[in-house]
């Protein structure tokens, strides 16, 4: 933790937080039509981190995934699973080999090669050939509405996130050998004026685990002289009454921020029997739009009780007739976030904390 320098001695909490993770690339490569015995697809991934490196999610029929993991790689948290399917089964470290992830010209070349834990060599080969204009679509990948367990809000947004195009483009995934039949695309209709393979993509994600489920105890931290703090990777900015008005990210390639828009009150000062509710909104560069919705704090005794839903969802900004279509205010892509609820309690007296997210029906 940094905390900034010229402390004005007053001290603020932070009921929850969000964790950037440097995942930047990513693929969903499906075979479900034609599966394997053991996995209906695959996703690789690059993690841009200190020790950067590959990693693929195979997709199991159980609805479970299995993750292989290049050796270097140190992130060890399993509950970034937990919005993927049913979540982990099991996670495997093994050498990922001809690994490639490049857009050149507009040209997708995607390639990899490992041992799955049934010893089996998997390998995937995508490149594009085709000259035509291909654009890109700024997306809110609708992960976690498939998700039954979550442990955070999923804000997982893929710029330029794009469909492998068919023409002059050389596609193979083997398995032991085998050759599988890779998905075409689910809709009778060309996107630019190209038909298209389901094998989608985006190489600039933004990955963003907004309000992690935990148990512990909160702390107290002492704003600077400009009513803010830095807590790692997120600068908190606060209005002269001590309210949470804005939790921004200061890292990667593009802005996160969290507003409230009367603020988070101070929950010590808050009278025994009272509530609060606000509104929030979450977003990044204005191209993804954004996620809002409502919170409510209230206070019985020595508990207060935070709850926050998204329920405006995500509300798109099209920029063709075929995301016009896509992101209709009804579809899977703008309602998902509607169904998740965050719910807190904290204990005034020890600060003790308890949080979690659920599913709910719509």
């Amino acid at each position: 933790m940094c905390q900034d320098k010229n402390d004005t001695g007053e001290t603020v909490i932070i009921p929850f937080k969000f964790d950037y993770y440097p995942l930047t690339k990513l693929a969903l490569i499906n075979c479900e039509k034609h599966p394997d015995e053991h996995y209906l697809g695959f996703e690789p991934q690059y993690i841009d981190d200190e020790a950067a490196g590959y990693r693929v999610i195979a997709y199991r029929h159980d609805g479970y995934v299995d993750v292989y993991d290049e050796p270097q790689l140190n992130d060890e948290n399993d509950d970034s699973f937990d919005v993927t399917g049913k979540g982990l089964c099991e996670r495997v470290k093994t050498d990922i080999t001809n690994a490639t992830f490049e857009k050149t010209d507009g040209r997708i070349h995607i390639s990899f090669q490992f041992t799955d834990k049934y010893g089996r060599k998997i390998t995937a080969n995508i490149s594009e050939n085709s000259c035509k204009k291909t654009n890109g679509i700024n997306l809110l990948a609708p992960i976690g509405s498939a998700t039954e367990n979550p442990s955070y809000l999923p804000v997982f947004f893929l710029y330029e996130f794009d469909f492998v195009r068919k023409h002059k483009t050389n596609i193979h995934v083997s398995i032991d050998g085998k050759e599988m039949k890779v998905d075409k695309f689910p809709w009778p209709l060309p996107k630019d004026f190209q038909w298209r393979y389901y094998t989608r993509f985006s190489d600039d994600c933004q990955i963003i685990e907004f309000a992690k489920a935990s148990t512990e105890v909160l702390e107290e931290y002492t704003l600077n002289g400009n009513g803010s703090l830095t807590l790692g990777q997120i600068t908190c900015h606060f209005s002269t009454d001590k309210k949470l008005k804005k939790m921004a990210l200061n890292r990667g390639r593009h802005p996160f921020t969290a507003e409230f828009k009367e603020g988070i009150p101070d929950i010590r000062k808050l009278s025994d029997g009272s509530s609060y509710d606000d509104t929030f909104i979450l977003h990044a560069e204005p191209a993804m739009g954004t996620i809002s919705g409502r919170y409510s704090i209230v206070r019985k005794g020595d508990k207060v009780n935070l709850e926050l839903v998204p329920e405006k969802g995500w509300e798109a900004v099209p920029n063709s007739r075929f995301t016009k279509m896509m992101f209709s205010k009804k579809s899977l892509f703008c309602t998902w976030p509607k169904t998740y609820r965050y719910m807190q309690t904290i204990d005034l007296t020890t600060l003790e904390t308890s949080s979690r997210w659920e599913r709910v029906k719509q």
